[in-house]
């Protein structure tokens, strides 16, 4: 009962900042990565709360979720999985690296492996937008708008979270209702658009 409280408490939190923003300015501003990520903090298990809906998720019907480990060489380890509907856990490898010298903010993402060797010839775009001081939430998205993703350390993120995390979305141009909730254990119970139009 108590899930599904904090879940309507987001979609209203959610909906009402939708309200007041402006969407004829949303088009109009720029994506703009944080400035800078501690990508040792950044590390361990994301769950996905929200996404702009992907076609490599379309097999995922529960429990999306992206493990990070800074590697050595400087490149992060990403391993990312999800629950099928019949119950069966996917997993795919990739590997993330800097996009632009010395930020660690604006990555590009390789799931392609090729004889041993992470190729990265038409990477997938993965800017950090937002990120609580805490590393407790992060905003991940592109500069096209195309992709979106709402990370968070718990399933339960709190209202004063889920404020931070709309207000990342509207101040980089998103239209939260292109947004669809995540089905999470001990989260959402099931995956629901943001909004119905």
């Amino acid at each position: 009962m108590r899930i599904r409280a904090i879940l309507a408490t987001a979609v209203v939190a959610l909906a009402a900042l939708t309200l007041t923003a402006a969407p004829a300015s949303a088009e109009a501003r720029p994506v703009t990565p944080v400035a800078s990520v501690d990508l040792t903090r950044y590390q361990g298990t994301w769950l996905q709360l929200a996404s702009v809906p992907q076609p490599f998720q379309a097999q995922c019907a529960r429990n999306d979720r992206a493990n990070y480990t800074l590697l050595p060489s400087g490149q992060v380890k990403v391993i990312n999985s999800c629950t099928r509907a019949d119950g069966a856990v996917f997993a795919l490898e990739g590997r993330a690296r800097s996009a632009v010298p010395g930020s660690t903010s604006q990555l590009e993402v390789s799931f392609a492996n090729i004889g041993g060797e992470w190729n990265f010839d038409n990477p997938g775009t993965y800017w950090v937008i937002g990120l609580d001081r805490h590393y407790r939430w992060a905003v991940v998205g592109d500069p096209t708008r195309g992709s979106g993703f709402v990370l968070s350390r718990t399933a339960t993120p709190t209202p004063a979270q889920i404020a931070g995390i709309a207000t990342t979305l509207l101040r980089n141009g998103y239209d939260l209702c292109a947004f669809r909730i995540t089905a999470q254990d001990g989260g959402a119970p099931r995956p629901i658009d943001l909004c119905t139009r």
